[in-house]
């Protein structure tokens, strides 16, 4: 009976409460039973609450991806910003990515890489892009046919260059650092750029003990 009492009275305190509450601040303290069935006032609760999180995105230029192709996806994304309201209609060609040094003659595997993804990500993103690789015609022998060339007398020389593509490579004890421009041919002038940080662990597959010369 005695705990029969005090379960009557947890209901009509709350209520009590309601009908003060025109006179004066609402109590929100509340009784709480202790094991042997006494009831005391608790301490005001407070609802614990989880900050959202961030939701990632592919374009999140702070991601560090696994593959190569998904930073040269990421940097051509970020020459498209820079693109908005400039109308290329000229083809742009795609030079090998070469080191930050005195000569800015120095390619590798990697600066080879670059830019042939690069030759696809600028389509993506509605650039014209022309191969100047291109030989203008096909030489078959018992190795294979080929079409491409590196020898400037077998490279067709009336291609009609708009824009060309470079880009510049950086060396630290992290990684690597891409910085990449899109170069009206004509003028000089940086119609757009980009810059990402590439991590040892995406280039250290791909750099080579040699230099492609």
């Amino acid at each position: 009976m005695h705990i029969f009492a005090k379960l009557l009275l947890i209901v009509f305190i709350p209520t009590s409460l309601v009908s003060c509450s025109s006179s004066g601040p609402i109590d929100t303290s509340r009784l709480c039973a202790q094991d042997n069935g006494d009831f005391y006032q608790c301490n005001n609760s407070q609802t614990a609450t989880t900050p959202a999180k961030k939701s990632s995105t592919l374009f999140n230029t702070n991601i560090h991806f696994q593959l190569l192709s998904e930073y040269t996806e990421q940097m051509a994304a970020d020459l498209e910003k820079d693109l908005i309201g400039v109308n290329i209609e000229q083809p742009v060609v795609v030079a090998s990515f070469v080191y930050f040094d005195s000569t800015l003659q120095t390619s590798s595997a990697l600066g080879n890489q670059l830019a042939e993804f690069f030759i696809n990500d600028l389509q993506e993103i509605g650039l014209p892009v022309s191969d100047h690789k291109l030989t203008g015609r096909l030489d078959v022998n018992s190795q294979g046919d080929f079409a491409l060339s590196r020898n400037i007398d077998d490279i067709n020389d009336s291609i009609d260059i708009g824009y060309v593509l470079t880009g510049t490579m950086i060396t630290n004890t992290m990684g690597i650092i891409v910085n990449v421009r899109l170069i009206n041919f004509k003028t000089n002038r940086v119609a757009a750029s980009a810059s990402k940080f590439l991590p040892n662990i995406i280039v250290q597959s791909l750099l080579k003990p040699h230099r492609v010369k």
